[in-house]
């Protein structure tokens, strides 16, 4: 079974005329690809980035299908509290695949947002049926850390303090960092984030697997897919899927300074995705590199919903995008347009299924794009399943790995970040 396929035809000269690729280049680039693959594998291997091997690491899938189903015997909904890494890639697994007759209720909190945050805090029905997963790597994220203290003081009015401490799962490094140590003093259930896996890499590790298996999605399913890039990326090296796709990105910032790089599945059910590619994409990419100053930027779309926002600019303004687009094969319920009592002048939608508008609508904007000398490319699933959202998050990780490598940049560090967070912590500690 194949759960993902690029279709990167647009993507070259001969589709797109001179702003695409040479098929050449593409050739030219595979001496380096080969490098970045065996860099790769070399830091695979030595466990310094273990977000490649999570789709076998049956000790982590263990850990959090048991927990989720203490979670579930007990509690209907499920708060998660994180931001970032810790929060975009479980509320994309929610989104797609959450299965309300077999899981929980899902609620995310990522925000110190007061307007967003106070009702729930006045919700004491809500708190007395909810278990709270809170999420921090590190164990001090200001605005994480800043919401548990105020929900769990919420939740201690609501149920008392003895009966709190049986609600709340708390995510993060093992090692003791600041939420780690309250977690044991106050007997928490803790679910360890892998040490060697960064936040924006952590989809399918516990971060992203604990709240998937109480919203009743099939986690196993979601590492089937995820397995299934990585086996072919081992076998086809250079030549695998998320190598060719980043080549294909490095070349087009390279030599024709497409450096805005847009995700637009035509799914709904995937429009938290493009929201994850956009930090994943930023986050390990955006960087300095000696003097200079590196990196694509993301962009999130929907499509159809942003052929009638962004298509005009992609088409008609600069030429320094390109377009990546999702395509599901088959989704998951028929619908038509009716075929009596229709207007003449609708009566080219007589009978359409919906599905074949959505194809259409894609293939059309693709076409366009690549007549108006515009680069872009299809990623196809056969549905909105858990093998495919699998395969999605472990394509889009290892392509980000390579481009990395292909860039010359650290993919896995984040200091632009860490100083924005310094910044934020010196003024508020003027305010005290």
């Amino acid at each position: 079974m194949n759960y993902l396929s690029y279709d990167d035809a647009n993507m070259f000269s001969d589709a797109c005329g001179a702003l695409g690729a040479k098929r050449h280049e593409l050739s030219d680039a595979r001496e380096r690809l080969e490098a970045a693959h065996a860099r790769l594998e070399e830091i695979r291997r030595d466990g310094a980035q273990g977000f490649f091997d999570l789709p076998s690491d049956t000790k982590g899938i263990a850990s959090a299908l048991q927990a989720a189903q203490r979670a579930k015997k007990r509690f209907s909904t499920l708060l998660v509290i994180g931001i970032g890494g810790s929060d975009l890639a479980a509320r994309t697994i929610v989104q797609a695949l959450a299965d309300r007759e077999e899981g929980m209720q899902v609620r995310f909190l990522s925000v110190p947002d007061p307007e967003a945050v106070a009702p729930i805090l006045a919700d004491a029905d809500l708190l007395k049926d909810a278990a709270v997963n809170v999420v921090s790597k590190s164990g001090s994220t200001l605005e994480t850390v800043s919401l548990f203290l105020t929900v769990r003081e919420a939740l201690i009015r609501a149920v008392g303090m003895e009966k709190h401490r049986d609600q709340v799962f708390v995510t993060t490094d093992p090692a003791d960092g600041p939420l780690n140590q309250m977690a044991k003093e106050e007997r928490y259930e803790i679910l360890d984030h892998p040490l060697n896996v960064g936040g924006r890499f952590s989809a399918l590790s516990v971060v992203g697997l604990f709240p998937a298996a109480c919203a009743g999605v099939d986690v196993k399913g979601l590492l089937e897919g995820a397995a299934w890039i990585e086996e072919k990326r081992r076998a086809d090296k250079a030549s695998s899927m998320p190598a060719t796709f980043a080549a294909l990105h490095a070349l087009a910032m390279a030599n024709h300074a497409q450096d805005i790089h847009v995700l637009m599945p035509y799914a709904a059910k995937l429009s938290h995705f493009a929201h994850w590619y956009r930090q994943i994409w930023a986050e390990s990419l955006g960087k300095r590199k000696g003097n200079k100053h590196v990196g694509p930027t993301p962009v999130a779309a929907l499509g159809p919903t942003d052929q009638h926002s962004q298509i005009q600019l992609y088409q008609d303004g600069p030429a320094n995008k390109v377009v990546t687009f999702i395509e599901v094969a088959e989704f998951r319920e028929e619908l038509r347009v009716p075929k009596s009592g229709i207007p003449d002048a609708f009566s080219l939608m007589k009978g359409l299924d919906f599905a074949d508008i959505m194809h259409a609508e894609r293939a059309g904007t693709a076409n366009a794009l690549a007549r108006a000398r515009r680069p872009n490319g299809t990623l196809r699933i056969p549905s909105v399943s858990a093998e495919s959202l699998g395969a999605l998050f472990q394509f889009y990780m290892t392509a980000t790995a390579y481009m990395g490598e292909l860039m010359g940049v650290n993919a896995y560090d984040q200091p632009g970040v860490e100083s924005g967070k310094q910044e934020a912590k010196l003024i508020l500690e003027g305010l005290v």
